[in-house]
């Protein structure tokens, strides 16, 4: 009961159809194990922006992990409010 196998969950979690975490790119699954190492996904969806593949990345608890848009170079698009990221600003 709890422990170690919490650490799994954002591995675990996602969708079972459409893109799955099994889909992610390796450095965006590093990303996430980073940021948010024991939040579950609820969703996720592949995105073009300016010719740039993002993936939205929504939270089973959004209140503790707020949606997260991530390249799939691993690079953090926009996160939470306040965390700037040179990327945050996508111009059409």
């Amino acid at each position: 009961m709890g422990g170690a196998s919490n650490d799994q969950n954002v591995l675990t979690g996602g969708p079972v159809t459409g893109t799955t975490i099994k889909d992610l790119p390796q450095p965006l699954k590093n990303t996430l194990k980073e940021k948010a190492p024991t939040a579950e996904i609820a969703d996720i969806d592949k995105e073009t922006q300016g010719g740039q593949v993002i993936y939205r990345i929504t939270f089973s608890e959004p209140a503790k992990n707020p949606t997260m848009y991530i390249s799939q170079d691993g690079a953090i698009v926009q996160n939470m409010p306040g965390e700037k990221s040179p990327r945050e600003t996508q111009e059409k």
